[in-house]
């Protein structure tokens, strides 16, 4: 009983880790002198550079699904622990999914700092 306890609870924090850390971490933080001058312009340009860069990463883990979807014999061999219970396909959907949210929480910064000029 315990055993399934402990699973449920490692799963749970997993999908935690994978779902909820990813957004927020994926948004690299402003240069500090933009934040300190209250600069608008400047972090509205920032943060729309970091959107095309986040999206740009969604693009290439969105590549490598379908390159490892073609061929599941080479996504096996880049794994590192050679583990089959790993989907290597479905890793990459998540981290593209994950990409896409922050440039998505990006361009919503940017939109809100441009607000902010008005």
């Amino acid at each position: 009983m315990q055993r399934i306890w402990r699973t449920r609870l490692i799963t749970i924090l997993a999908l935690l880790v994978v779902f909820g850390l990813p957004a927020c971490s994926f948004v690299e933080t402003p240069p500090g002198e933009l934040l300190a001058k209250n600069d608008h312009v400047a972090l509205a340009a920032w943060y729309q550079k970091e959107a095309a860069r986040l999206h740009q990463k969604a693009g290439e883990m969105n590549q490598m699904v379908e390159t490892y979807r073609r061929d599941p014999e080479r996504a096996e061999r880049m794994m590192s622990h050679g583990s089959r219970k790993v989907d290597f396909v479905q890793q990459c959907k998540i981290l593209a999914a994950a990409y896409a949210n922050a440039a998505r929480e990006a361009e919503t910064l940017a939109t809100s700092h441009r607000d902010m000029m008005r």
